[in-house]
């Protein structure tokens, strides 16, 4: 099992076709994923608490959760992703950090 999380800082004026977006484009890929047993769970989250806030930002945490190692990388070879996340960075006013590895505990 892999957890991968990543923080994005969307423009505060570009919020509401980022989230769309993020609708129309990401959220049918996790569904298709769910439905394969190649995602066991996903979720993207307006923050309010960042060690390291993007002035003119707001931040978003995802976090997906992959059955193995291999999703993560199934997923972003998804041609579907990769279009996404090509419009997906016109939104951004920093470049997003992403962190990931193997899931040792979880409820």
């Amino acid at each position: 099992m892999e957890t991968i999380a990543v923080v994005l800082s969307v423009d505060t004026g570009q919020v509401t076709a980022f989230e769309q977006g993020f609708r129309e484009h990401e959220l049918p890929i996790w569904q298709d994923f769910t439905g394969r047993g190649v995602l066991l769970s996903a979720s993207l989250s307006k923050m309010d608490i960042s060690s390291r806030p993007v002035d003119g930002a707001v931040q978003y945490l995802i976090v997906a959760v992959f059955a193995t190692g291999e999703g993560h990388t199934l997923h972003d070879n998804d041609p579907r992703f990769k279009a996404w996340n090509e419009r997906a960075d016109a939104f951004q006013l920093s470049d997003g950090m992403a962190f990931g590895g193997e899931t040792l505990i979880r409820a």
